[in-house]
């Protein structure tokens, strides 16, 4: 790796999808991922790109932007991402990258 290498880490995700007559969910996984697993959990969609988005985010950083950001308890990940400086282009250049 050189100097200035951005490193990526993408989170193993499969969908849950809800049959709408019986409440039930079936797993859709693709890459199998989960083959091997007796219990799983669930996130929404939209926590589980903003997971991923914050993952990058960290990665990405150095870490003292971290340590200086006001950080409140009830700040979203979203929040996050804007506190350290991320733009729309930078956030839509990260979704990319997953």
């Amino acid at each position: 790796m050189e100097v200035g290498d951005i490193v990526q880490y993408k989170i193993k995700n499969a969908i849950a999808e809800k049959n709408r007559n019986t409440g039930e969910f079936k797993l859709v996984d693709p890459e199998g991922f989960f083959a091997d697993e007796d219990a799983l959990m669930v996130i929404n969609s939209e926590d589980f790109i903003t997971m991923q988005l914050l993952v990058n985010a960290i990665l990405r950083n150095d870490f003292r932007a971290w340590k200086t950001m006001d950080w409140e308890n009830n700040d979203s990940f979203k929040t996050l991402l804007v506190k350290l400086g991320y733009g729309r282009e930078d956030i839509s250049k990260m979704l990319q990258e997953f």
